[in-house]
Formats: structure tokens, sequence, C-alpha cells
């Protein structure tokens, strides 16, 4: 059966007009495919929503809306005939009146629909995931394949040889996975689990999750289960709640929790007891975790000790909080010698979870959050900035990574606009005329910018960096270790220093009277910020990158 004549019956039966033909017709189809039912669910659910949409209430149907659990059971039920299949359709619709979005809108449901837009709207990005990689534990995938925590899954294979996963699909389910397995994910509700284990978590809002093993469908009733698959044998384990076992030649199975069921190519399916010390669990995923970030940080800290003993190096922030301090609002420059007095000072930021559990940062979300600092008049025959930092949103027209309060002769501004672009600019003072005299607007930019590197996929950890070169006007930026833009500004003149004097991060301080936008304040989180007085190597960079990586 088609598409189109599908959907005609499903039609037919919600405006009432279905014959007892077509009743069969559409008993048959619905009973014969998962695909089919699922599509009917979403159907019918997206005529309640119409309905709702035009004041028809739920509660004038005077028939009791069955629990999600028992209508998920009874809808894989054997076939009673016509009168069955009149009955299932029923409380299928009243099920996706009751909730309004049937099975949650499952994803395989075709659309022909084609949504146009004004040409003079901004074209918006579209999250073409369905699940996000919340958790990475010294994980190592196949060769070339790299991978980090909060990344967005398309659908599609992800083959881990070591370490530990968690992956949190938009349905509201969480797979873990520990040591060498593959999986092929299919869609928010559903996944192929092609080798190796993995546990599965199903909360309420994710019942029907769909995982599929060699010769078995899983199809999940809120529990938490797992599988093993070791070639062409599958091995089911309930650890909690129910779950619906779909054999190709066999009934409908309910394996609860305490049981197990093994299937394999040539042999009949085997009942057991579940084995869930076999499998990864919640908390021996997080022990797992707690240990690795912590060795994590440790070495870390110990490779920052070049970099913070590095003569070239003004200010050395890297978030690290003291518990045991009284006072919580201090951010200290960790450079070697130590230098007091370049101390940051936190304002309506708060500490939270830097780019990985064990390690700090501060978040930025308020108009007021800022850290200052204040690095002197000492100036410069150039400098460098590198940053480790998430971005939230792009809230304002420009967002600041690092601006000087005044913005006077030779200082600098470093901010991604609301393109997702980096921005660095210095400021000097226009040369004077032959007489000696300013000339009018007597301030000039230096202006570099970067291609957008930051999008809607946000709340990742990025590296960014900016050299400047005072004596040949050279800007260069960096994005996670790479350089995406090198120019040289036309106003550059020689002999020009850079300084910086008071300044924010994340915040602007003191905006000049009648600048335009002048409210500037960060969406997100830095855990690391590096200044030196000096432009670094392309090299140089790359090595403060591959430091902080997480691995």
């Amino acid at each position: 059966m088609n598409d189109e004549r599908f959907r005609q019956l499903v039609s037919f039966w919600l405006d009432g007009s279905l014959t007892e033909g077509d009743s069969t017709e559409l008993q048959t189809e619905l009973e014969r495919s998962t695909y089919r039912r699922n599509q009917f669910v979403d159907l019918c659910g997206l005529d309640a929503d119409l309905r709702l949409m035009s004041e028809l209430h739920t509660s004038e149907i005077p028939v009791q809306e069955p629990s999600a659990k028992s209508a998920a059971a009874g809808w894989f039920g054997p076939s009673g005939g016509t009168r069955w299949a009149l009955a299932a359709i029923a409380a299928t619709l009243l099920i996706a009146l009751g909730f309004g979005i049937g099975r949650g809108r499952s994803p395989q449901l075709p659309t022909e629909t084609t949504v146009t837009t004004d040409p003079g709207e901004a074209k918006e990005d579209i999250e073409n995931g369905c699940a996000v990689l919340t958790r990475i534990v010294d994980a190592r995938f196949t060769e070339g394949v790299h991978y980090r925590e909060g990344d967005s899954l398309p659908p599609g294979k992800l083959k881990l040889l070591s370490g530990g996963l968690q992956i949190d699909f938009f349905s509201g389910a969480t797979m873990l996975i520990e040591d060498a397995a593959e999986v092929d994910l299919v869609s928010a509700w559903e996944a192929h689990c092609v080798d190796g284990k993995v546990t599965m978590h199903v909360p309420p809002p994710a019942i029907g999750f769909r995982l599929l093993v060699p010769g078995m469908e899983v199809v999940d009733l809120g529990t938490e289960f797992g599988v093993d698959v070791q070639g062409d044998a599958s091995a089911l384990h309930v650890f909690d709640g129910e779950v619906e076992a779909h054999l190709a030649s066999s009934p409908v199975k309910i394996i609860r929790e305490g049981e197990s069921l093994q299937t394999s190519k040539d042999h009949p399916p085997v009942a057991g007891k579940a084995a869930p010390t076999d499998f990864p669990s919640a908390m021996q995923f997080e022990q797992r975790m707690d240990t690795f970030y912590k060795d994590l940080s440790a070495r870390w800290w110990d490779s920052m000790q070049s970099v913070r003993s590095d003569e070239r190096i003004l200010g050395c922030y890297l978030f690290k909080h003291w518990q045991d301090k009284r006072w919580d609002r201090l951010v200290n420059n960790f450079s070697i010698p130590k230098h007091p007095g370049l101390a940051g000072s936190a304002v309506g930021t708060r500490w939270v979870e830097g780019r990985w559990p064990t390690k700090d940062a501060m978040e930025f979300k308020s108009p007021g959050d800022r850290v200052r600092i204040n690095l002197g008049d000492g100036k410069y025959d150039g400098l460098t900035m590198a940053a480790w930092i998430r971005v939230d949103g792009l809230d304002r027209k420009y967002n600041a990574l690092l601006l000087a309060d005044g913005y006077e002769d030779g200082e600098p501004h470093w901010q991604i606009d609301e393109q997702g672009r980096m921005m660095f600019s210095v400021r000097y003072m226009k040369d004077p005329t032959q007489d000696g005299t300013l000339p009018t607007g007597d301030r000039q930019n230096q202006m570099y910018r970067s291609p957008p590197v930051f999008g809607a996929g946000g709340r990742r950890w990025h590296h960014v960096a900016v050299s400047f070169d005072a004596t040949t006007g050279e800007g260069v930026q960096y994005f996670d270790g790479e350089e995406v833009s090198r120019s040289t500004s036309k106003f550059h003149r020689s002999g020009r220093k850079v300084t910086f004097g008071r300044c924010e991060i994340g915040n602007w301080g003191l905006p000049a009277e009648g600048v335009p936008f002048p409210v500037r304040n960060l969406n997100g989180r830095v855990d690391e910020f590096l200044i030196f007085k000096e432009p670094l190597s392309g090299e140089e960079i790359k090595n403060l990158y591959e430091l902080g990586v997480p691995k």
C-alpha cells in the first residue's frame, strides 16, 4: 500500500466514512507494519492537535483514556477481526486526543510539505541531529573520527574502540556505552546495536523507544535494560520495568524486570535471568568518569606549568575556584612569578562546571556579569589572547571576550559579532596634519574579522585565539587551534604600541558616551583566558589548544 492510499484510509476513519472493506484494508496494513502503526498514531495526533486548536476539548469525549503502557502492550496484540481493528484504532485515536502528540511524533513520518520563507528573512540554523553526546570518558574512535562533549549526533553509525560514552536522544532516552561497541543512530526514537554492549534508560516521556539488535526489535515500555550483541547472537536483559521483544518467527514477548532473552540465527530464543553486573550502570559510569576527569585535571595542571612560567605571559586566568576561601570573587592570575596586582575580580558571575566536570569556569549571563582586570599601562609591540569559551547564545550585536574600558589609544577590543565572527580591533589616534592639528574624528580602528565560526549549535567548548603584531599591523585569529583569518589593516602605521589598562573579560566596563550597542555582555562560560605581551606563532597557538583538549 502506498502512502497516498494509507492517508486516504486514515482520513476516512477520522471523518467517520470508513466502509467495511476500507476497515479490513486498514486493519491488514496496521497489523503488517510497525511503521504504519506509528504513522497512524502521528496522523491521528495531528488531527487531535487541529481539533484542539479549534477549541474541541477532550473532556467532551465520554470514554476513559487508557494508560500509555497498556495501550502500547495492547497495540501489538493478536488480531481479533474487523471489530478488534476498529476498537484498537479507536483506542489509539483516544490516546492521540488525550496526549496530543501520540508517541511523540515519530520522526520517520514522511513529510511532503514545502515551507517557504520570506526572502528578506534571515536564514535560521536548523538542528539536524537526533541525539547529543553528553559524556565522553577516555574514549577512542576509529582513525580520523573525533567527538567532543556537547556534539549533536546526526543519524548514522558510531563506533567506539574503547572508553565510555553517554548519548542522550532527543526523545529523552539515554544510552550508555562502555568499551568496544558499534551503534547505528536512526532517529530520536530508534537505534540499532550492531556490536557490543549498551545500557538503555528510558523515562516516561520516551516510552516507545525502539532498539534493534540482530533477530529482535526491543520496544520499551518505560524501563532500564541492556543488550549484548556478539555477531548474529543477541541477548536482552531487563533491569527495571518491562519491554516488548519482537521476534521474526514468534509472537511478541513481554520481558520483565529480572528476566533475559537470548536469540541467535539458527536457534530458538532462550529465556533466562538478567545479569545487570555484566552491563555498564549509571553508578559505575559516574565512578569511572570521576576518576578519569580527576586524572585529566591533574595532567592539565602539570602541563600548564610551562605556560604559567612563560616570560611573555601577562595574564594567566585559569578560573580555579578555591573552596576554602571566605571570599570567592577573586580570579587569580596564575602567571609565574606571581603578580597579585594583576588578579581579577568577578562581578555578578558565578562559578560553574568548566570544559570537563572537575574543571572550574565562570558563567556570564546578565548584563552585569563581568571579570574586572587591570593590566597596567605598559606598552608592547604586540599581543596574543587565547581562551577556552562556551558560547550559549549570540544575544547581542557584539558579544564581549575582552574589552578595554575606555578604548583609548592603543587599547584592544576582542569580541564575537551576531553572525558568529570573531572581531579584533585596536584603536589609535589619527596621524596629525602637517600643521600639527588632529583631523576631525581623531581616532580610527584597525579592525580584523574572521569568517563565521560560531553557529546555532552552541553549548560546546571551543578554543579561540588572536595574535597581533603592532610592528607590521598583521592580525591572525584561530579557532580550535587552526588559523581562520590573517590580514593587515590599511590604517597601520609604524611605531604604534598596544596597551591594556583596565579591561573586562565578558563585558564592557566603560563604553564611550553615545557609542552604539553599549551592552555587550557574553552569554556563555570562560574557563581559561591567557594574555601575552607578544604575538605567538601558529604552532604555539596549536600547542595551547592541544594542552587543553580533554583526552
